[in-house]
Formats: structure tokens, sequence, C-alpha cells
């Protein structure tokens, strides 16, 4: 239940931040996370991950409290990444759902193996999409794969 409401309440911070998050409180356009960003996140996903692990290993009976917190942690830092308008998050989103995937058929669930594979598709378009919305506005030489 704790996950929906972040899911809700960063839905809130996300839509006003893509409404007034933009140079002089404009709309905020899709860009690459900035290169001082990265390790940061890698430290959070890895102490995150490693503490919720903790956390739901000793207090829980989850079968893959370490990889369950690795999924749920990137989730979380995708989504706020998103709420950025950041393209990599896509990337993240599809890599996470590809994991999900398999932890899903893995544990016997194939319906949401489905629904976690129809995410995964959702992800890549979204990657295309945000993708060529930010070659569109960025400058001539692109980080971005053609």
């Amino acid at each position: 239940m704790g996950l929906q409401v972040f899911y809700a309440a960063i839905s809130v911070y996300g839509w006003y931040h893509w409404l007034f998050g933009g140079v002089d409180r404009t709309e905020l356009k899709v860009s690459l996370t900035p290169r001082w960003l990265w390790p940061v996140l890698l430290v959070i996903w890895a102490a995150g991950s490693g503490l919720l692990g903790t956390l739901l290993f000793q207090n829980t009976d989850a079968a893959l409290p370490y990889i369950d917190s690795l999924l749920t942690v990137g989730s979380l830092l995708a989504q706020w990444m998103m709420t950025r308008k950041y393209v990599e998050n896509w990337a993240i989103w599809v890599t996470l759902d590809v994991a999900y995937v398999i932890v899903f058929l893995n544990r016997g669930l194939p319906l949401t193996a489905f629904l976690y594979f129809v995410y995964l598709l959702l992800a890549w378009r979204g990657f295309l999409e945000w993708r060529r919305s930010y070659q569109s506005t960025a400058p001539a030489v692109s980080p971005l794969p053609q």
C-alpha cells in the first residue's frame, strides 16, 4: 500500500513539474540525465536496495527479498526520473520490466509476467517517443543513438 501512496504523490509532483519545471516556470522539456546525477542515483539505488532487501529478509517471508528490493528501488528512481523528463528513465523501465517478467515467470505467475511484458512494450514506445522529442529540441550533436 505504501508504494501506491508514493506513486500517487509522485504523480502529482510530476504533473506539476512537467507544467512548471522548465525555464522561467514554463513546460518542462525532455532532456538527458545530467552526468553528475548518475553516481548519485547509483549510490541511492545500491544503498536503498540493500536496506530494503535486509528489511524484507528479516521481517517478511519474501521469496526474493534482495531482487524485489533492487527492482522496487529501481522503479522508484525511474519514476522520479520520469518526473524530471529524463529520457533515460525509459531505458531503466525497459530493463526493470524484462527482469520483472523473468521473476514472475520464475515464480509461476504467467499473467503477471504478461502484464509486465505489456509494460515493457509501453516503456519501449515511451523511450522512442521521448528520444524523438529530445532530438527535435537538442543541439546538433546528440549522445543518443539514432
